[in-house]
């Protein structure tokens, strides 16, 4: 089970995939990079399908064509194989060849109890692209945000101020959409129709899921969820999202609505090497916070954290035995989406998030060493701000 999403900001299309598979099958126990623990016993237990791995749902197929898959490992994988090889000759798609491609490959016997979605770019003019979407299953939903009825089993499609067009099927579209409408409001320097502006949106979406699901298992509960894939249209080419790290940050509300400096307890560090996403999840356990007139650091040094690797392969990736695994994970990265757990005395959370690209926001990790999360004042106090002035709404 999963999710597929895709949303259209303003001529920029961005994908979205999670890492979960499940079995009727599953016996072993799996962990995730949100939490350290099994989260097996708090799933709940009426439910065919199990958590059994991670893994990739996400594939570009050529520059200007992207492809996510949700259902059956095998209908996916003959389908993936299919498609890769019958355009692995051709430099471009074009939009009639994957039209005819789909008309020969018969999807009502072949791929039934699956689903995928595809977008087509064409550049049409130096400042502009011809977005062209092809997906299955055909049935389409219009979901209105208030009534919210979203429907199983079709294409969910829901308008909104930030996201613009969003596309959600599978069996987390309806935890996926309700995280959409309740997006609230966004800052942003960058102008409709920058790609920037619908990686920072996309990005922000993510980490709010993430937090989600350490906090409560929200997309755990309802089989989908266990990380994501991100990819979106640069200009020239569909590229996943890479070296990014998603951040959580926990907080407490004072009966004022005033919060402490949230402490960072949790780094998710995407990064791919050829075929493989490799998740590096740090879990601070203790820290030392040191304070200059800009900026706030967070160190925390061998002891004080948790080190756990997460191999996410693709479906059609054979010999994995032959692909070495790096003996150093250690980055430096400035690219951060941070995700808050920001917690009344009521147990009441709210779930602000933001995107950082530059200085402001950066993190250093040297493998069995070293943690250090330097974050600019003037950024967390900005969320703290904005946390008091909704606190009486909570």
């Amino acid at each position: 089970m999963t999710l597929i999403a895709s949303t259209l900001n303003h001529k920029m299309p961005f994908l979205i995939s999670d890492l979960l598979w499940s079995s009727e099958y599953s016996t072993e126990h799996v962990r995730f990079p949100t939490n350290i623990f099994d989260p097996s016993p708090y799933l709940p237990s009426g439910q065919e399908d199990k958590p059994i791995k991670l893994g990739q749902k996400m594939y570009i197929i050529k520059d200007k064509v992207c492809i996510v898959f949700a259902g059956l490992s095998q209908e996916i994988l003959f389908f993936l194989t299919l498609i890769k090889d019958a355009f692995k000759e051709k430099y471009e798609i074009t939009k009639e060849d994957i039209h005819k491609f789909l008309q020969m490959y018969k999807l009502n016997r072949n791929f039934k109890d699956s689903a995928f979605f595809i977008i087509h770019i064409r550049n049409s003019t130096a400042n502009s692209i011809e977005v062209t979407q092809f997906y299955s299953p055909s049935e389409t939903n219009i979901v209105d945000p208030i009534s919210f009825n979203v429907e199983d089993e079709s294409w969910n499609i829901m308008y909104d101020d930030i996201y613009e067009q969003v596309f959600a099927c599978g069996n987390g579209a309806k935890g996926f959409l309700n995280i959409v409408r309740q997006a609230g409001k966004l800052h942003t320097r960058f102008k409709q129709g920058d790609f920037r502006r619908a990686v920072q949106v996309n990005t922000i979406l993510i980490s709010k899921l993430l937090t989600l699901e350490r906090i409560s298992l929200y997309t755990l509960r309802e089989n989908w969820g266990g990380g994501f894939e991100t990819a979106y249209y640069n200009g020239e080419k569909f590229e996943k999202i890479d070296k990014i790290a998603y951040v959580i940050s926990h907080g407490y509300f004072d009966n004022l609505g005033n919060i402490g400096l949230p402490v960072p307890r949790l780094i998710m560090y995407y990064k791919y090497l050829r075929d493989i996403l490799y998740i590096v999840a740090l879990e601070i356990n203790q820290y030392t916070l040191q304070e200059t007139e800009r900026f706030s650091t967070f160190t925390s040094l061998s002891g004080g954290f948790n080190t756990t690797l997460y191999e996410v392969e693709g479906i059609d990736l054979d010999n994995i035995e032959n692909y070495e695994l790096p003996s150093d994970f250690s980055f430096f990265t400035d690219k951060i989406s941070m995700g808050y757990s920001l917690i009344t005395n009521k147990d009441v959370i709210f779930n602000p998030a933001f995107f950082n690209f530059g200085p402001a926001l950066t993190i250093t990790f040297q493998q069995g060493r070293s943690i250090e999360i330097s974050i600019l004042k003037d950024l967390s106090n900005k969320i703290r701000d904005t946390s008091k002035k909704i606190f009486p709404n909570l």
